[in-house]
């Protein structure tokens, strides 16, 4: 044989095997499948180990050339790390160029119920969406002090126009919703008070005629209710003592009040906790605090633009929560010595 012939062979068959390298470069796992999957790459995996995970997961066909062709090509140590999607109908060579690029899927942000019970206040919504890993728990409870912005004030005028208050306070309404882990605070704001306007705006424009104060006022005095109302039942009722004592401009002297105005409140109010210094404080100011002390339901809302009619100035807790109505300061005494078991 002589050396033309050698050569001749030698030559076609790098040809040969070049051809079938640039063939096994678009060669795809399986045409016809055109289903993702995902593929972690780790930080530390050679070429051999990232070739394994992508035959197991059928994106390459057994025994391809892909750990070969990255070291042919130079790009076996440009291999990034990360959580990939590839479909078995991708060529080799494109599934290679994605590794370098970093190609990564986005993580997937979860979404998170959260419910908000009636009665909750901005500083506690804060604290459920902490416990939850929602957004961003400081900055929300900043909402009690400065959450109506000038975009916000614009986007629900209705609501918004005239209020003396750059407080949220009363108008997040309690529900339940979906949040993203990283929703920002201006999105659950807008969810919310959207949500408000939906249960809230219908039942006022029919119920504003039939009372004398403003859709603040009546969220004010309906926050007092909610909290102080352990039994839906007693909304009306509790509703009608502080109507009876407003109209006489008798102080409301609401305990919730009090808690609301508490840097730490107590689970019990005490005596001492009654003079705390504060527009809050509604045994020491008489009519309507400064603003909502929660966030309050429906239920209390319309308690608080109807209330019962009763001639009833007091009531005080029992055990299980309900209360004693009282009309006089002496049934009251009485009411509270029944109470207390005295």
């Amino acid at each position: 044989m002589n050396i033309k012939r050698i050569i001749f062979w030698i030559v076609t068959l790098l040809v040969v095997i070049a051809a079938l390298f640039l063939g096994s470069l678009f060669q795809a796992g399986n045409s016809f499948d055109n289903q993702y999957c995902r593929v972690t790459i780790d930080r530390g995996d050679s070429t051999f180990d990232v070739q394994k995970k992508l035959e197991h997961q059928g994106i390459l066909k057994p025994y391809s050339t892909f750990a070969f062709a990255a070291r042919l090509l130079g790009l076996s140590r440009q291999l990034q790390a990360g959580e990939y999607e590839f479909s078995p109908s991708e060529k080799l060579l494109t599934v290679l160029l994605r590794l370098k690029r970093g190609d990564v899927v986005e993580p997937e942000i979860r979404r998170v119920k959260i419910t908000f019970p009636e009665g909750t206040s901005i500083y506690k919504m804060g604290e459920i969406l902490r416990k939850n890993n929602v957004s961003d728990p400081d900055k929300f409870q900043q909402l009690v002090k400065e959450g109506i912005t000038e975009g916000l004030r614009k986007e629900h005028w209705v609501i918004f126009k005239y209020l003396p208050t750059e407080s949220l306070e009363g108008f997040l309404y309690p529900d339940t919703y979906w949040f993203y882990e990283n929703a920002t605070v201006d999105q659950i704001v807008e969810a919310m008070v959207s949500r408000f306007e939906e249960m809230v705006l219908p039942f006022w424009d029919k119920a504003k005629a039939d009372t004398k104060y403003t859709l603040f006022e009546i969220l004010t005095l309906a926050s007092i209710v909610e909290k102080e109302a352990a039994d839906p039942k007693e909304r009306p009722i509790i509703s009608s003592v502080f109507h009876n004592r407003l109209n006489i401009k008798m102080a409301l002297d609401s305990c919730s009040t009090i808690k609301y105005a508490l840097e730490r409140p107590t689970k019990i109010v005490y005596y001492d906790q009654l003079e705390v210094d504060s527009p809050y404080n509604t045994y020491k100011n008489r009519g309507l605090p400064p603003g909502p002390i929660c966030n309050p339901g429906i239920d209390s809302i319309k308690a608080a633009v109807y209330p019962a009619k009763t001639k009833y100035f007091y009531f005080v807790a029992k055990n299980d929560g309900s209360h004693i109505f009282s009309k006089t300061f002496a049934e009251h005494q009485r009411a509270r010595a029944k109470a207390l078991g005295r």
